[in-house]
């Protein structure tokens, strides 16, 4: 008895001894894993605000505003616009995800007119060109943004850096205008519900978040906006440009800062139920909004496959547009029946790591007092955070 007494002893003491390494290996190891990845989030930004500031040229609102491209367009909007002009930013490599746009909205009366879209490249302009004759193309060529690029890295800023300063070189010739991203879908046409006719406010964001009771609400998502030109909006997109050019931080960051710290320009917010990001799809699917943007995917090579796993691709092998298929999307967003089943659609790694994040977000801000207090900030330290993109 004794003997079988000590024993057990002996295992009891070696399963704690075994316990206790696994554990301080397990510990050690994520701790080792963090400073590994922070280590490689410090070497990206410094790569990103180098690239950027070794780019800034090509994007300044200086070479716009002198060159004879932005002169043409300028009287172009003149002679053809009598409707804010909304733009779009792309090269080569987001055709396809252009073209799966373009269909869609050719469904929409009027919106074709209402768009620009500014090419990087021969590639872009060309392309765009002979497939849809009727869009007004505004071309700046740009090295520095012909490659593929993902989220966070420095064409990523280089390209924002360029859609602030085509912004506030917009504002300095009285043009008001919408900025928006292709990678969205339009169930209907935003331009019918004129915001541009509000004077309530000078600028109207969308917004991040799953709701009104979200505590990312009021927090700029930063794909479909709209600018009035005055004096105030010149400022906050002088001050955009100025900090793009030499922080490592998203343009909704800082936007999201001015507009929760200044008093002007005055901001507002589309609805939910107008502009909804990818987290509608896996909410209730209630109050389909007529925007639905997935902008869930940090890289932009994936963002056209995930779009056909929600069934929202719709150019034919032929490159026609599958007007049936946009047909089908529209209804299963307006009858909230858009499949999202993990057996159908497996989370991408994009998805799953803003998920988290957003996750972590929600808890900052929940905290009492703290969370109020960086409200304004936390946004600004966005791609900091985000240690594993």
């Amino acid at each position: 008895m004794e003997k079988s007494l000590n024993r057990n002893i002996i295992w009891n003491a070696l399963d704690i001894i075994l316990f206790n390494r696994l554990s301080l290996i397990l510990f050690y190891s994520f701790w080792f894993l963090v400073g590994i990845l922070a280590l490689r989030k410090s070497q990206n930004a410094l790569s990103a605000v180098q690239y950027v500031k070794s780019n800034s040229d090509s994007v300044s609102l200086n070479s716009i505003e002198s060159s004879s491209e932005f002169e043409k367009l300028i009287a172009v909007l003149d002679e053809k616009y009598s409707r804010p002009p909304a733009f779009f930013l792309l090269n080569q490599y987001a055709l396809n995800m252009t073209d799966n746009f373009l269909c869609n909205t050719a469904t929409l009366e009027g919106a074709h007119e209402r768009f620009v879209f500014v090419t990087l490249d021969e590639i872009a302009r060309d392309s765009i060109g002979r497939r849809w004759p009727n869009i007004q193309i505004f071309h700046w060529p740009t090295p520095s943004l012909y490659k593929p690029f993902s989220f966070a890295e420095g064409a990523y800023q280089t390209i924002y850096l360029l859609r602030s300063n085509l912004a506030l070189a917009l504002i300095k010739k009285g043009k008001s205008f919408w900025m928006m991203q292709q990678d969205t879908f339009w169930r209907k046409s935003i331009f019918d519900l004129n915001y541009e006719d509000d004077m309530s406010y000078d600028a109207i964001f969308d917004q991040l978040g799953d709701g009104d009771d979200s505590l990312r609400k009021e927090w700029v998502n930063g794909a479909n906006w709209f600018i009035r030109a005055n004096n105030e909006t010149q400022f906050f997109f002088e001050k955009l440009s100025e900090k793009l050019a030499h922080w490592y931080t998203p343009d909704v960051g800082i936007m999201i800062h001015q507009c929760n710290t200044w008093d002007k320009p005055k901001c507002a917010y589309i609805p939910y139920n107008v502009t909804y990001s990818w987290e509608w799809m896996f909410s209730d699917q209630s109050n389909p909004p007529y925007l639905l943007q997935l902008d869930c995917e940090t890289n932009g090579g994936t963002k056209l496959m995930q779009l056909g796993r929600y069934g929202f691709h719709f150019v034919n092998p032929d490159g026609t547009c599958n007007n049936d298929k946009i047909a089908s999307a529209k209804s299963r967003m307006k009858n909230g029946t858009v499949e999202v089943q993990m057996t159908k659609t497996l989370p991408s790694w994009g998805r799953l790591q803003f998920k988290l994040y957003w996750y972590i977000t929600e808890y900052l801000l929940w905290i009492p007092i703290l969370g109020e207090y960086i409200r304004p900030y936390l946004a600004l330290a966005g791609f900091i955070l985000m240690i594993t993109i």
